[in-house]
């Protein structure tokens, strides 16, 4: 069976529809199908709303703080002093320093970037258990097929042999051992068809699929693996694994968080300007216009002032804030080396397993399944000269289907390996 390349959706596309390309020739890729599964899991469409949220707060971050204007007028009517009157104006402007604001917006920036880490490692995630779980049906509808080829062989040989008892020419023994192995394959089919069935709900939960929706006919595999390096691999996985990305992303993050709890325990300055106009009538004092009449006396003037405000903090002030990030810093830089060790570990792990199952495969395929047909073909003609048992030739039967089961097993066990050492590599191998 060869192996089906899924795509390791952590790149951002376009989502394919899967209905159009159905109705041209009735079947889908693998590929198509864990990209339309991508499409309706509602995990997956909540985390790119949190990618929605982040962008948003990005923007926030971005924001530069208000300038604020004040407006204030006085006048001495309600209390008696009839000539007073003032007005002032006033305008005053934060201004963040230290870099505050840039600090924010590189926080924000790789939250988003966060966001998008984690879609792509649920992503794989979900395209390695869709394969998985394609492969287990492929394999088990092989497993039903070898099964209904061994029923068909059994249940001529019954009905043959029954017809020998009657004419006298087998013995009774024979019939009743020819139905104990028909049974058992029949059993043994029972229990394959189960977890078909099983495997097909499995599949179209992942697949997000409602239960009125049929499952759609997925089309052959195609292509195989290029000759793969350990050392590639590793170095592959090094540079795209999702968790280890959203390491490196956090340990970022949280530097960026120490630098911003830096800045805040720093002053930010305010400008401010003033404008002041001031209008009092002198109380029983008066004087001569320039025609010669008497009028009163005021006092009217104007000013305009400016200013810069500073308020006197320390780091102190802020020794608390500075003090966790710097620990989240550090716990940060320590997953991330943790993963750096563990991560080829887990490669070489994957990689060792899959060599060891196409070994397995190659040594049944070359040394134990063709052998064993020759060997059950051998049997039976030695039972048809009359040299051997019945049972000589159920147990050769047997062992020959236990065989080809187990050669159905390894090959499944072969896929499930390459597929698990792309998800451990962090998508699809050349």
């Amino acid at each position: 069976m060869k192996r089906m390349r899924v795509v390791p959706l952590c790149l951002a596309v376009f989502f394919l529809r899967v209905a159009a390309k159905a109705q041209d020739n009735g079947a889908i890729t693998l590929e198509e199908l864990v990209r339309a599964s991508l499409d309706r899991n509602r995990e997956i469409l909540a985390l790119r709303q949190r990618v929605v949220q982040a962008q948003g707060l990005r923007k926030q971050a971005a924001v530069r703080p208000a300038l604020t204007i004040e407006t204030e007028g006085g006048s001495g009517r309600p209390v008696g002093s009839v000539g007073e009157q003032e007005l002032t104006a006033a305008a005053a402007l934060p201004i963040e320093a230290f870099g505050k604001r840039a600090s924010r917006v590189r926080v924000a920036d790789l939250s988003i970037a966060l966001a998008q880490v984690e879609i792509d490692g649920r992503s794989t995630q979900l395209a390695y258990d869709i394969e998985v779980g394609y492969l287990s049906m492929v394999y088990e509808q092989e497993r039903i097929a070898i099964l209904d080829r061994v029923l068909d062989t059994l249940k001529e040989s019954h009905r043959l042999t029954e017809a020998r008892v009657k004419e006298g020419d087998a013995a009774p023994l024979e019939v009743q051992l020819l139905a104990v192995e028909l049974s058992r394959a029949d059993a043994q089919r029972s229990d394959a068809v189960g977890r078909l069935a099983a495997g097909e709900l499995e599949l179209r939960r992942l697949a997000a699929l409602a239960p009125r929706d049929a499952l759609p006919r997925i089309s052959s595999p195609t292509a195989g693996a290029a000759p793969l390096s350990l050392d590639g691999l590793i170095a592959r996985a090094l540079e795209r694994r999702p968790d280890l990305r959203a390491a490196r992303l956090l340990e970022q993050q949280a530097e960026s968080e120490v630098a911003l709890a830096n800045a805040q325990a720093r002053p930010d300055v305010t400008v401010s300007a003033r404008y002041a106009y001031n209008n009092s009538t002198l109380d029983g004092q008066y004087g001569f216009t320039s025609t010669g009449a008497t009028t009163a006396l005021r006092d009217r003037y104007n000013t305009l002032s400016f200013g810069v405000s500073v308020p006197l903090i320390t780091k102190r002030r802020n020794q608390g804030a500075i003090e966790a990030a710097a620990a989240g810093a550090a716990s940060a830089r320590l997953r991330r080396e943790y993963l750096e060790s563990t991560v080829p570990l887990e490669v070489q792990s994957a990689y060792e397993r899959w060599a060891a199952a196409q070994r397995t495969r190659d040594l049944l395929r070359d040394g134990v399944v063709g052998q064993s047909s020759r060997n059950l073909a051998v049997v039976r003609e030695a039972y048809q000269l009359g040299q051997l048992r019945l049972l000589d030739v159920l147990n050769e039967q047997r062992r020959v289907t236990d065989t080809e089961l187990s050669f159905v097993d390894v090959r499944l066990h072969v896929a499930r390996a390459l597929a698990e050492l792309e998800r451990t590599t962090g998508g699809l191998l050349p």
